[in-house]
């Protein structure tokens, strides 16, 4: 995974997830927004730092879709959300989203190991710790 920068959308696998998304139709997002973010989550093993990218992608479109409000001034990141169409979100996919966020800084994780001693490691973490935060703060 080739990593430009440190935000949600900053990265080769969360550009072409967020290229899936914006082809998808409009009522197929939240299903496949749910789905990177399981992926992450699923018991059945341990997701790749692929896996994390995406599901990170996918917690801050989430996040936009409850807020309104854009959690990333990247150009990467989807354009329908610039444009004010969001997924349909819900108490249960913002809860998916935050243990995806959990998974992906759980210390051994395949992301955090993909950024220890990188010197964004810091940064990276920094965005994602804020997009768990801001997950916890709002009300459905």
């Amino acid at each position: 995974m080739a990593t430009w920068q440190f935000g949600p959308f900053d990265n080769d696998e969360a550009v072409e997830w967020c290229a899936e998304l914006e082809c998808a139709d409009p009522d197929q997002r939240a299903e496949l927004t749910r789905a990177a973010l399981a992926k992450l989550t699923s018991p059945v093993g341990v997701g790749t730092a692929e896996d994390a990218a995406r599901a990170i992608a996918a917690a801050a479109v989430v996040l936009q879709a409850l807020t309104g409000k854009p959690v990333s001034a990247s150009a990467y990141s989807p354009r329908f959300l610039a444009g004010r169409e969001y997924i349909q979100a819900s108490p249960e996919l913002r809860e998916l989203a935050a243990r995806a966020l959990d998974a992906a800084l759980a210390p051994g994780s395949a992301w955090r190991l993909q950024r220890h001693d990188d010197i964004e490691e810091e940064e990276a973490i920094a965005v994602v710790e804020q997009l768990r935060r801001g997950l916890n703060s709002v009300d459905i």
